[in-house]
Order: C-alpha cells, then structure tokens, then sequence
C-alpha cells in the first residue's frame, strides 16, 4: 500500500515588525522660531489686553504710545534669554524627545506670560495653568513639528509684521498731527513773548537755599531770582502730580480737573496751550513724569507736540511682561545698577504679581532740556513758543545722575539724595538759561519756574507725597521772570496758588482769561509799581 505523500503545511507571511517613530530631528533655527513665537504670543495678550482695557473698559493703563512696539521687541528679548539653555537641552535629548521638550518649556512661558495679565487671580495658580497649557501644546508641536512649525512660523512673522505696522502708524499719526496743527495756526502777535513753564518735580520750598534752606541746593535760582519775582507763598493747588499739572493747565481746582489715579483729566474746559495755539503760539510739553503727567491723562492736550515715555532699552525692556512682575522689575533695575547680588535675591524670592504700570528708567532733567530746545530750533523762525517742562530728578526712588546722590551728607538718606536731585535739576536750569540766552531768547521769554508739589520728611510723622494736604507738601517754589512786567529781585509775600498759573500765562500772552486770579499780569504790574498785591486778589 502506498504512502500519502507528504503535504507541507501552508506557510503563513509574517508582518515585518513596524519601525519605531523617529524622534523629530532637533535644529536650532526650529528652537529659535519657538523662541520668537513664544515672543509674539505673549506680546500679542499685552497688546490687546492694554486695547481692552482703554477702548470697552476705559480704563487708564499710562502705558506709553509706543507700547505696542516696544512690548514685542521687550518680550523678544526676554525670551531669547533662555535660548541657549532649551537649545541645548533639546539637542543633548534629540533621542528622547528633545525638540518637544523645547517646546513644552516656550509654551509654558507664552501662556505664563498671557495668564500674568490676569491680575486678579494668584499667581501661583496662573504658573499651573500655564504648565498644564504648556504641556498639552508643546507636546502636539513637539511630536508633529511639520504641521505645526509652519504655524508658528506664520504666528511670529505675522505678529511682527502686525506690530511692525501699529509702530509706522503711531509714528505717522504724531508726525502728520504736529505738521497739521503748526500749519493751521494763525498768525501771532509781533510782540507776543515766549513762554515756559518748568516744573520742578516734586520739590518743596523748604529745601531750597533760594527760600533760606541751609543747604546750597539752588544757586542757580537765586541767582536768576535776582532777575524776576520770588514769590515767597506759592502753594500748590493739589498733593500730587496729575491734578497739579490739570490745575496748571486749565485754572481749575486741583479736584474740579477730575484728574486721578484711574481718571484723566476733564476734556470741557479750555487749556493753556489751546488758548496760545489760537493766538498763534507753537506749543510743546517734554515730561519726565510720563507716568503721572503723560499724554494718557489729558494734560497734554492742545500742545503740538508732547513728549512723555522715553524710546530707550529700559523702557523696551520694562514693558515685558515678565519685567512688569515683582521679581522681574527688581532683576531689571539690579542689572541696570550693576548690582549682580541683588538679582538672586530678586529671582529667589519669586513674586510673579504684576505691577500695573511699566516703570521704565525715565528721561533726567538733561534730556529733557536737550529735547526742548531741540524743538525749539526746530519752531518757525519769528513764531512765539509756549513749552512746558517737567524735571524729575528729585522725585522717589531718589536717584539723581552725575555724583549728585552723594553731594550732601553723601548721600546716606533718602532725604539727602533728595536734596541732590534739586541741586541736580538746579545746574540744568542754569545750562537752559545759558543756552536761551545764546539764542538771544530771554530779552523776550516769560520764565515761569515752580513745581507741581512738595515732600513730607517725617513732619506729622509722614513721608511721601499724595497722602496729606500738610504744608510741606503744598508749599512750593514760584519764580517768574517776565520782561517788562516783573521787577528784578523782588519778592511777594502774600498768599498766592498755582491754579492762576493758567491765566498769568495767557495773560502775559495778551489773551486776558476769565479766571485771572493772583498771580496774574495786573497783579505784577502793581507789584512793579509798588502797590499793595492783596488789592489785586
């Protein structure tokens, strides 16, 4: 019997084992585009936070003009610090998922930054929400890089080109206004005399040698008070500097400008600068106080142009969000001092609760004269100008430039170096003086120097400004040297407020105001001719 022949069982195909995914490879240009990104993500939040809050909610943000731009540039920089730290990083783990990791670590920061602007809830749980954020979008972008590196790229160049494009409007926007409202003024007047108001930032009358301070912090003003009228009880019509400015520009009350922390100041009633530009005057405001006395709270109005926030690093730097935290600012303004110690105790103590107002290094006394006459080269020949000048060296955190922290005392108290601000600002004004008068201006410019408020040094067991209507904080200085209308060297003792500021200004002008009060040309005039000054009141 035959055999059944051998039938080999079927064989089955085996699948080939299936490649593991690979890892995306990592480059530093990929990491640098997160970077950017990152940047853009976060600068955008600021932005149209800020927008928000100022367009539906009104809110008064005393954010700079150029916060849009300066923001972007401020937050790229910031997140390019990290870069080579998470650029390494990805490529020493370019097997383990490095380029995810880089972008977990940048979209943690983007979404950190965004949520800091949310200052009501606490920081601490806005860092777990931004790492949880970060986690689930680095991961996607992370482990799909070629449908998700396009996005970020088009999310970083079309942020740029965004903000790149609001910069070139704010620009144009200030140009063309300036060009347009100094071709639309009127004739002047060809005997109208210049004008200019420089305030004194927070300098109280008691601290200066010109009103009998035992330290030499003035001798430029007495100097220049032995050409014009000291008037010896001027006082300020408000504690602090945004009212006070108001009050200046428009006669009003320091309260009836409604000028405040959160509100500007009221836009019903005519402004000095408006009444002169009527009347023919170039018109220009260079502020040191941009926070307080900016374009934002109204006080500029009227003015042709009016500086405020300064364009600088600090500024840029200053209006990232992560600079605008606690511990940012104090690692920001270490590094500006040079004082490397101070950045680890900034970074140790980890205070992420964002400080509302970017505080940004501001312009000194000397910049701000050089801006003006800048300006003032720049005004029509045989056109009168009205500016307005505000010094700030004076003011907290007490920091004046050139050695002058030091020159009293050296500098050991807070008081001390206040007392350098004023001798500070105090040479500025003589250097303004000298160059008016190369320029052949003073035989023909009102002088008005005075400040805006005082200080308390311990009186009434306070300090500071804004919190009391003592008389240290009210009393303050008032010089006015006006040709032809103040006597040289003399001094007024009678009671007089800053609130006629408004109406000696126009006066002088030869626009009589309504609401002349005190201080006002009539009552020089009598002064001059030795009358009695509390007729005239």
């Amino acid at each position: 019997m035959t055999q059944p022949a051998h039938v080999p069982a079927p064989t089955v195909a085996k699948d080939p084992p299936k490649a593991l995914p690979r890892a995306p490879h990592v480059r530093v240009v990929d990491v640098l585009w997160l970077a950017l990104g990152a940047a853009t993500f976060a600068s955008l939040a600021a932005i149209a936070t800020d927008a928000f809050q100022q367009r539906v909610l009104l809110m008064l943000t005393r954010t700079s003009r150029d916060f849009a731009w300066m923001s972007w540039v401020g937050n790229v920089v910031i997140f390019l610090l990290p870069l080579p730290l998470i650029a390494v990083l990805a490529l020493a783990l370019r097997r383990r998922g490095g380029f995810s990791v880089a972008a977990i670590a940048y979209a943690t920061l983007a979404f950190l930054a965004a949520f800091l602007l949310l200052q009501r809830i606490h920081p601490m749980a806005l860092l777990v929400l931004a790492i949880g954020a970060g986690v689930r979008v680095g991961a996607a972008v992370g482990g799909d890089p070629r449908r998700w590196m396009p996005r970020v790229r088009a999310l970083a160049g079309g942020g740029t080109a965004l903000v790149v494009s609001l910069a070139i409007l704010s620009f144009a926007q200030r140009q063309l206004g300036e060009r347009g409202a100094l071709g639309a003024l009127p004739p002047a007047a060809a005997d109208a005399p210049n004008v200019i108001l420089l305030i004194l930032d927070t300098v109280r009358a008691a601290n200066l040698s010109a009103y009998g301070y035992e330290r030499p912090t003035t001798p430029v003003l007495e100097r220049l008070a032995s050409e014009g009228t000291l008037f010896e009880q001027a006082y300020s019509a408000a504690a602090w500097t945004a009212p006070s400015h108001a009050s200046m520009m428009t006669g009003l009350h320091g309260g009836q400008t409604k000028a405040d922390y959160l509100v500007p100041m009221v836009d019903s009633v005519d402004t000095v600068p408006e009444r002169l530009a009527a009347r023919g005057y170039a018109t220009g405001g260079f502020m040191a106080n941009a926070r307080f006395a900016g374009i934002h709270m109204g006080i500029g109005r009227g003015f042709s142009r009016y500086e405020d926030y300064p364009v600088s690093w600090s500024q840029v730097l200053s209006t990232a969000t992560f600079a605008r935290t606690v511990s940012g600012f104090a690692v920001l303004e270490a590094l500006e001092h040079g004082e490397f110690w101070r950045v680890r105790r900034a970074l140790l103590r980890f205070d992420l609760r964002t400080i509302p107002v970017p505080r940004g290094r501001l312009n000194s006394a000397a910049t701000i004269s050089r801006n003006f006459l800048r300006w003032r080269d720049d005004v029509e020949v045989g056109r009168p100008f009205f500016a307005m000048l505000n010094f700030f060296d004076a003011h907290e955190p007490f920091e004046p430039p050139d050695g002058f922290a030091k020159r009293f005392n050296n500098g050991q108290r807070d008081e001390d170096r206040y007392d350098g601000g004023i001798a500070y600002m105090d040479s500025i004004v003589g250097d303004l003086v000298a160059q008016l008068r190369v320029r052949g201006d003073l035989d023909h410019t009102v002088l008005i120097i005075t400040s805006d408020h005082g200080e308390l040094w311990g009186e009434h067991g306070m300090t500071g400004h804004g919190n009391s209507l003592f008389l240290p904080v009210l009393h303050v200085p008032l010089l006015v040297i006006a040709p032809g209308s103040t006597p040289a060297g003399s001094r007024v003792s009678s009671v007089v407020s800053l609130r006629d500021i408004a109406a000696t200004v126009v006066d002088l002008a030869g626009d009589p105001w309504v609401h002349a009060g005190n201080v006002s040309r009539a009552h020089l005039d009598a002064h001059r001719r030795g009358q009695r000054c509390a007729d005239h009141h």
